[in-house]
């Protein structure tokens, strides 16, 4: 008999407790105050990867950081930098000396074989092709194919700043370095190239016309702000509006590079100082006055990796398409 009182006075308390937590549910469901869910409980659409970067197939970021450690600057006397890196071997100069400097012949070169890879659109080339972006598109398949052959076989995916940080410098970069470079913010970037840099650990560089973030088809704020937090990812200026600085007045040069620079700096907290030419369109007067607006190095879409001191405002990027990454001898 105690143990059938026990056992009713155990399942009575039961019911007391489960009543309870309902009647305060229900409470506050009927005064409005009941806790809903936000974005953030929501799981994400994209792979959770750990923010560490991975040894085995990447540097250790920053690599500004590390640039310091890797050697001394090299000479024409040097071998062992020219066995152990892809730098080509030069008379060692000041970092104040400029491209204009070495242009006027007052001093040698300084150069670096690193190639920058061009991509712009990251999306499936079947709605590429549906939506009339195919000749820029890098299909998905293939853009996380060279993205995995590069990491596989040991390339070290280097920041843009990286890179010319290495060159004003005069500091040799690991052997087997690429610059992998995206451009005009496109919402694809986000979708598939923010994904692949997180799932191989891979360094990108986002170029972001500013004027048209949020606009149909392009990134927004909120999506450059998460990206700018990642340790995979770097983000720079392509102007305001995507104009042809070559063809453009210098008081419109000033203005695309200026409001752009102003755009990334107020939404992202970036202070950026190098700038991508919209379509690679650049001339002596955008350099001249790029130059003025304190910008330390521009990148051009003309065709080569041998990026130099002497044409650090034009440096040269690399164009592949939809084939193995391995098809232009990586």
């Amino acid at each position: 008999m105690k143990h059938k009182l026990f056992v009713l006075s155990f399942f009575s308390i039961v019911s007391l407790l489960v009543s309870g937590l309902f009647g305060q549910a229900y409470a506050q469901i009927a005064t409005g105050s009941a806790i809903t869910p936000t974005l953030a409980d929501l799981p994400t659409l994209l792979p959770t990867v750990t923010p560490t970067p991975s040894p085995s197939i990447t540097t250790v970021f920053p690599l500004l950081d590390q640039l310091d450690a890797l050697s001394n600057p090299i000479s024409s006397e040097s071998s062992q930098a020219s066995q152990t890196t892809q730098v080509i071997p030069v008379a060692s100069i000041s970092a104040s000396q400029t491209s204009d400097t070495i242009a006027s012949g007052s001093a040698q070169d300084y150069c670096v074989n690193v190639p920058i890879i061009m991509y712009h659109h990251t999306e499936p080339l079947e709605i590429a092709t549906q939506l009339g972006h195919a000749p820029l598109t890098e299909d998905s398949t293939y853009f996380e194919e060279h993205i995995k052959y590069l990491s596989e076989h040991n390339y070290h995916f280097l920041s843009l700043g990286d890179l010319v940080y290495a060159i004003l410098n005069h500091k040799t970069v690991p052997e087997k370095s690429v610059v992998i470079t995206i451009d005009d913010g496109y919402i694809d970037n986000y979708t598939y190239g923010f994904m692949m840099a997180k799932k191989y650990h891979a360094t990108m560089n986002f170029m972001i016309i500013t004027g048209m973030v949020g606009d149909p088809d392009y990134m927004t704020w909120d999506h450059l702000k998460e990206m700018s937090q990642s340790p995979y990812v770097r983000l720079y200026n392509h102007t305001t509006t995507h104009a042809p600085l070559g063809e453009i007045s210098q008081d419109d040069v000033i203005k695309e590079v200026t409001t752009a620079n102003e755009a990334l700096k107020t939404n992202l907290g970036i202070d950026n100082k190098i700038v991508i030419y919209p379509s690679g369109n650049y001339s002596d007067l955008a350099i001249q006055t790029i130059k003025q607006l304190g910008m330390i190095a521009a990148v051009s879409t003309d065709p080569g990796t041998n990026e130099c001191l002497s044409n650090i405002y034009k440096l040269p990027r690399v164009r592949v398409g939809n084939e193995p990454i391995e098809d232009y001898g990586y």
